[in-house]
């Protein structure tokens, strides 16, 4: 059991922690809105010339920023053709742009943005659980590091799964890393993430296993050996308390699952749960379970003693 976890106190996120985790997805949410930004820019620039917005459909270059600017999504694009488009932004010009008069140019680029908003919010919703992910990893990376442990890593960026070496510069890795190999004093090690399990039938978010580099089969270990699994974990990222206990509610079952599966096959199998969002009563619940031995190990993903505890945990079961 972690051994910054004394009571359900310790469990519960504070304030200051979401305080933090809200900053930090406003930061990520402005940084991967950038470069719409940098776009809509560049648009003025291109049209600054016009003299009213049917100069527009004369200007084969800018037809994308129009579609989208018209609420067209790139998938939408697919199932219209040429013509269809070029409706699409004259109704543009003719109901929205020459109202507005001499500020055709603003008007348009506040259409593309509010577009480009929904993708934003689509993009974020993936990447608060990544974000998540990115931050364990780079826990684990900085423990191997501090103890000179070495190890080898997969680029899921690409789809060779290579195994890399270790980086003097292992900057932002994090954001790409699928699998990571390393020994310790029981053996060799593969850690992956968000792998189907074949005895739990389910995707699990952490998957630590007792394989080499070869044993990982390029990902299909999980399916093809998934006795060889030593701990199975959940992750939940959100930071939001609104929906903190919907997602220990999912992770709970998840990790029910996952014993009774390995146990049904008379398997032994670790579990464990890092959560950003822990309110009282999952705290209450999560900390009964830690004490009983029902789960193997836990933390607070927005406490750094926790993690750094949890991650050399990992590093040496």
């Amino acid at each position: 059991m972690n051994k910054y976890i004394t009571s359900l106190e310790d469990l519960i996120t504070t304030h200051e922690q979401t305080r933090a985790g809200f900053l930090a997805i406003a930061l990520e949410k402005n940084r991967v809105g950038d470069p719409y930004v940098k776009q809509a820019l560049a648009f003025k620039t291109m049209v600054a010339h016009t003299k009213g917005p049917d100069d527009f459909l004369r200007m084969p270059s800018i037809r994308p920023f129009m579609l989208t600017a018209a609420g067209l999504s790139e998938k939408s694009l697919q199932h219209l053709n040429n013509d269809d488009k070029t409706l699409v932004i004259k109704e543009l010009i003719d109901k929205f742009l020459k109202p507005a008069g001499p500020a055709y140019i603003d008007e348009t680029i506040y259409r593309f943005l509010l577009t480009k908003g929904d993708a934003v919010g689509g993009t974020m919703r993936n990447r608060i659980g990544a974000m998540g992910q990115e931050k364990l990893v780079r826990c684990i990376l900085s423990c191997m590091n501090v103890r000179g442990i070495a190890y080898e890593w997969i680029d899921g960026s690409n789809s060779t799964f290579k195994w890399l070496t270790k980086r003097s510069d292992d900057t932002e890795i994090e954001k790409t890393l699928k699998a990571l190999y390393w020994t310790n004093s029981l053996g060799d090690r593969v850690l992956g993430f968000n792998m189907t399990n074949s005895i739990v039938k389910k995707n699990i978010d952490i998957c630590l296993y007792n394989a080499d580099k070869i044993g990982y089969e390029q990902g299909k270990i999980a399916k093809n050996h998934p006795e060889k699994a030593i701990m199975l974990g959940e992750l939940k990222g959100g930071i939001d308390p609104a929906g903190a206990d919907e997602h220990w509610k999912t992770a709970n079952t998840a990790l029910e699952r996952i014993r009774i599966s390995y146990a049904a096959k008379e398997l032994a199998i670790q579990t464990s749960f890092v959560g950003a969002a822990i309110e009282r009563a999952m705290a209450g619940e999560i900390f009964s379970q830690l004490t009983s031995g029902t789960m193997t190990n836990g933390a607070n993903l927005t406490d750094n003693n926790q993690l750094v505890e949890y991650c050399n945990w990992l590093l040496d079961i």
